[in-house]
């Protein structure tokens, strides 16, 4: 079973995990410029290396019962995409199971906001209502130019991911579940907490991504994925 399809009952959004909140924030550091942010981001990414790293005991798909213990293939494209509608500063990713040729898995709309001088200061994630019609088109020129809100579907007020530097290289958008609270297709109320790291640094592009669902009582409704953060690194 491929996360998506794990987690789709969970309204499943998107993040990433890696130091705790507010164990490494750089205190008086410059928020990221958007554009710097936009191009780190963009372009064609996988974890191989970390899969191929990892124990074969992660080596599997999620499943009912074991959602916490599992880690698989992603190769992941991001385009920097005209959608006036949505934002200035947007980006479409397309994930795939295994390498770039595998299925969807994943597709997500991400519009990073901007303070006037052009730092960035956060992000809305949104999926999509017919997400079919825009597979495999995010290098096509004007494919998001007529996307509207009508087409997708967010999240409440609380679950912007708030932009902000780490001490080590890079940025970090993060959300916490105490922050961002939904009511899921199943009728259960779970926070979001999710987190995105763009790693730059001599020789280094990373993006680390990791999500999570928590219950009221504490308890996960899906983690993904279910090992460590997925670490992507250019293909």
């Amino acid at each position: 079973m491929r996360p998506e399809l794990f987690a789709a009952s969970f309204a499943l959004v998107l993040a990433a995990c890696a130091t705790p909140a507010g164990e490494d924030d750089h205190a008086g550091a410059t928020a990221p410029d958007i554009d710097l942010v936009l191009d780190q981001l963009t372009g064609g990414f996988d974890n191989s290396a970390q899969y191929q790293a990892a124990p074969d005991a992660l080596k599997r798909p999620p499943a009912p019962g074991h959602p916490y213990d599992w880690l698989d293939l992603q190769s992941a494209d991001f385009f920097t995409v005209e959608a006036p509608q949505i934002g200035e500063h947007v980006v479409y990713l397309e994930w795939r199971s295994g390498d770039a040729g595998g299925e969807i898995s994943r597709q997500r709309i991400w519009s990073f906001l901007a303070d006037e001088s052009g730092r960035a200061t956060g992000m809305d994630f949104f999926t999509f209502r017919t997400p079919e019609l825009f597979a495999g088109r995010g290098d096509e020129a004007g494919a998001f130019t007529a996307l509207t809100s009508d087409d997708l579907i967010g999240y409440p007020e609380g679950c912007t991911l708030q932009a902000r530097r780490p001490a080590g290289p890079g940025w970090v958008f993060e959300v916490n579940a105490e922050d961002c609270r939904i009511t899921a297709r199943s009728g259960r109320v779970m926070g979001i907490q999710a987190r995105i790291d763009l790693i730059t640094g001599p020789g280094e592009r990373l993006i680390t991504y990791a999500e999570a669902g928590v219950l009221e009582d504490g308890a996960y409704a899906f983690k993904v994925p279910g090992g460590p953060a997925y670490r992507f690194a250019p293909r």
